[in-house]
Formats: structure tokens, C-alpha cells, sequence
């Protein structure tokens, strides 16, 4: 029971002993989203020296709980946030690359597949918040999974929002902002990310061979075979 005392101004005043039993209860909710056998991996995984001790860092956190399939790699930190359960609801595939550093807000499962590249400081986001009246614009939290399919590259400094999946051989390029799902075979880009090239299912031709073109003087430039197709809006 608590105990309580109203001072002269009305104003309700705790004794120690009702302090004391709300910061325990405060103290219970909270730890509970610790899981601690993560975080002794993280803590472990992240004092080791970016893209070394790979094997050692992915063993690490294999054993912390994380779900990383056979043949994958993690090359620098993974941190992840939320109040979700690392073991269900992360999953890297098999023969997949994670640079590092990744960021992972996890309130809904994030899915990643088979031979997935994954560059520096990449954000992965399933936690979003509802527009509310202007006395609170920030509202209700709307949980949405991830999910990167086989084969696709996902490069430096990407974030991918809630809901999007990025389709299988799928490349979005640095800095871009995704909003909306990827189609397979396409590269896109930009703030928010756009189509701007479709690929071929096997080698692209732009990279099986490039043509020089030789100026004046020493200075060689190099121009891609196909020529670089416009921006289209995901659907």
C-alpha cells in the first residue's frame, strides 16, 4: 500500500517507502527488455575492430541469439532497438554481408535474405508513429516489417522505413530513403528513392565491359556501354 500525505496546497506528497516501490516496479517493466544474453554479445561483438574478428563477431552474436544462417558475415556493430524479441523476429540469411555499422528499430520482424550485401550505417526501421492533432503530431506507434530478399545490395547510409520490402537482386544505392517496396532487378535511388534502371537477371552488360574514350592529352575517360535510363516513381 502506498503511503501518501497531502501537503497545505493539495498537493499529494510520497513517503520513501511508496518512492522506493514505484522506482522497483519502474525498474522490473524496464529490464525486461534487456534480454541480457544479447547484450553481453553486443558488448562483446562491438569492442572488436571494424571488418576484423568476423568469424569471432558473428559467432558471438549466433551465440547472444541473433539468427545469422550459414556461410553470413557480421563486420561491424548490429545495434537494435525495440522492445521486440531479437531471436524471432531479426533473421540474416545464408552467405550475407553485413558491414556494419547496422542499426535495427525491431517492433515487427525484419527479414533478410540469402546473399545480401548490407554497406556502412544502414537503418532499418519498423517502428513508425501516426500523424495526431497539433497538440500532439507525434501519435500511436504502427509496427510494419522488413523485409530484403535474395540477392539485393543494399549500400551505405540507406535507411528503409516501415512496411517496404526490397525485392530479390534489387540495389539501392547510398544515401537513398525507402519508402515504398523495390522491384526485383531494379537500382534505385534518391530522397525519396526512385527507379532509376532496371537489371538483367545475369550480369549487367554496363559491367561486363566498358569502352574508352580517349581525350586529348593523358586524360582518359570511361563511358558505360548502356546509357543511363531516367527516374520512374515506385508504385
Amino acid at each position: 500500500m502506498l503511503h501518501e500525505r497531502t501537503d497545505g496546497e493539495g498537493c499529494k506528497e510520497r513517503s520513501p517507502a511508496a518512492i522506493a516501490t514505484r522506482i522497483l516496479s519502474a525498474w522490473r517493466r524496464e529490464t525486461a527488455l534487456l534480454y541480457p544474453r544479447y547484450l553481453v554479445a553486443h558488448a562483446i561483438s562491438a569492442v572488436l575492430p571494424q571488418l576484423t574478428f568476423n568469424r569471432t563477431r558473428t559467432e558471438v552474436l549466433r551465440a547472444g541469439g541473433l539468427s545469422v544462417g550459414r556461410g553470413s558475415l557480421i563486420m561491424g556493430a548490429i545495434r537494435v532497438t525495440g522492445a521486440g524479441d531479437r531471436s524471432e523476429l531479426l533473421t540474416i540469411g545464408c552467405d550475407s554481408i553485413v558491414t556494419g555499422r547496422l542499426h535495427v528499430d525491431l517492433g515487427a520482424p525484419v527479414r533478410i535474405g540469402n546473399r545480401v550485401y548490407i554497406g556502412h550505417d544502414v537503418a532499418l526501421l519498423t517502428v513508425d508513429h501516426r500523424i495526431g492533432p497539433s497538440e500532439q503530431r507525434c501519435a500511436g506507434h504502427e509496427l510494419l516489417p522488413i523485409v530484403i530478399e535474395d540477392g539485393a545490395w543494399i549500400c551505405s547510409r540507406v535507411t528503409i522505413l516501415p512496411g517496404v520490402t526490397v525485392g530479390s537482386g534489387a540495389v539501392v544505392a547510398a544515401g537513398a530513403v525507402v519508402t515504398r517496396d523495390v522491384p526485383p532487378d531494379t537500382v534505385v535511388a534518391g530522397v525519396p528513392a526512385q527507379i532509376t534502371r532496371e537489371l538483367e537477371q545475369g550480369v549487367p552488360s554496363s559491367r561486363k565491359r566498358r569502352k574508352q574514350v580517349h581525350l586529348e592529352g593523358d586524360d582518359v575517360a570511361l563511358e558505360s556501354d548502356v546509357p543511363r535510363q531516367g527516374t520512374r516513381r515506385l508504385a
